[in-house]
């Protein structure tokens, strides 16, 4: 879970404009390096990496750096982005855009939850989003679904952000986001079945589906250079709800952060 919370913060770094999440496919996003207004409709290559800060698993107590990627590609309607996968957008306006991508839903290791509970594996998923833009602010709702392992479920993310251009080389991203998953989603991430709970001490527990989690972020980028920048952000995710009443969960306010270098050509 480290990688998927902070790819979601990358993902929210490397960009001017908010998708979702966290969540959990990595589930909310900039432009790195530009506003959004100046970048829409045209071809970027932009590459970087960075270090985060994230619990070892949504819940978790324990926390852990990584690096990361910083990747947002666009080429035609071609995209590839930390946080948004790779695919193409379907439809584009100077309000609108609508598209579909491929995304990465992170499981966890055995060793980073409780004795006892079994990991859960990551998957491939299908993702498809629409994003609005009006009077400065961004508003975007995503909905992935597993196809590599169906155990994995369905995730939706809604997420709205306000870029601020603060200077001609800083740019301010507030955000906020929410995530849904639904039962087969929740049972699979934060369920504890009757061979779990027996091996762990846990209680058994079969979550439904409903609101996952609650996010806010500030993420910041800082132009040093025509080409390079400088790329952070910080947040805050609540669990809500039936993940936030899972045995697993030792935790369920979680700050993230991230810092990180990006180069744009």
């Amino acid at each position: 879970m480290a990688l998927t919370m902070a790819t979601m913060t990358a993902g929210t770094a490397a960009s001017a404009h908010a998708d979702p999440v966290p969540g959990e496919p990595s589930s909310d996003r900039l432009d790195v390096g530009a506003d959004v207004s100046e970048q829409k409709g045209q071809n970027r290559w932009i590459f970087g990496a960075g270090v985060a800060m994230a619990p070892r698993y949504q819940g978790s107590d324990r926390y852990e750096a990584q690096p990361l990627p910083l990747i947002d590609v666009r080429v035609g309607r071609f995209f590839a982005k930390v946080g948004d996968g790779i695919g193409v957008t379907v439809i584009e306006t100077p309000t609108f855009t609508a598209g579909v991508s491929v995304n990465w839903l992170q499981g966890y290791d055995a060793d980073d939850v409780p004795d006892g509970v079994q990991g859960v594996d990551s998957a491939l998923g299908a993702r498809v989003f629409v994003s609005a833009r009006l009077k400065g602010f961004v508003a975007t709702l995503a909905a992935t679904q597993a196809v590599t392992d169906t155990d994995r479920g369905l995730l939706i993310n809604a997420g709205v952000a306000y870029p601020i251009r603060a200077t001609e080389r800083l740019t301010i991203t507030p955000s906020l986001g929410a995530t849904w998953g639904s039962r087969t989603y929740m049972d699979g991430y934060f369920g504890i079945d009757t061979s779990e709970a027996t091996a762990s001490g846990l209680p058994r527990y079969r979550p439904s589906s409903g609101l996952k989690d609650l996010s806010f972020r500030v993420a910041a980028n800082y132009r040093i250079t025509d080409s390079i920048s400088l790329a952070a952000s910080i947040g805050v995710t609540q669990l809500l709800d039936r993940a936030a009443d899972s045995p697993i969960v030792e935790k369920k306010t979680q700050p993230i952060g991230l810092v990180g270098l990006t180069y744009s050509f």
